[in-house]
């Protein structure tokens, strides 16, 4: 188990890094000038910016309801703070728990 969480942990923080990234960029292209603050949300940053991860779209719309259709419509500086935060909370939970636990013994 503790294994599990501390790759929890370390999976997480590979996903903050990532939301630094994408905020980064994020913040680039609205400083300079090719969309405002409200207008770079979700949909266009993926499709325009990183066309790379546009299955994460169509998962997104997926979701029930009109859910998937709002999250892409909210500003990715919105979002990807939000993101951060969550991330880093399961990620410090995570670690917390597991540094607890006693080491699992090895096999030789």
């Amino acid at each position: 188990m503790r294994t599990v969480l501390l790759t929890i942990f370390w999976i997480t923080n590979l996903g903050n890094v990532i939301q630094i990234l994408i905020m980064a960029s994020a913040s680039w292209i609205i400083f300079s000038g090719a969309y405002s603050f409200l207008d770079l949300d979700v949909n266009v940053f993926i499709t325009q910016y990183i066309p790379l991860i546009i299955w994460v779209k169509t998962v997104i719309v997926a979701l029930p309801g009109d859910f998937g259709h709002w999250i892409l419509a909210i500003p990715i500086l919105v979002i990807a703070p939000v993101k951060l935060v969550i991330g880093t909370i399961i990620g410090w939970w995570a670690y917390s728990v597991a540094r607890e636990m006693p080491a699992e013994p090895t096999f030789s």
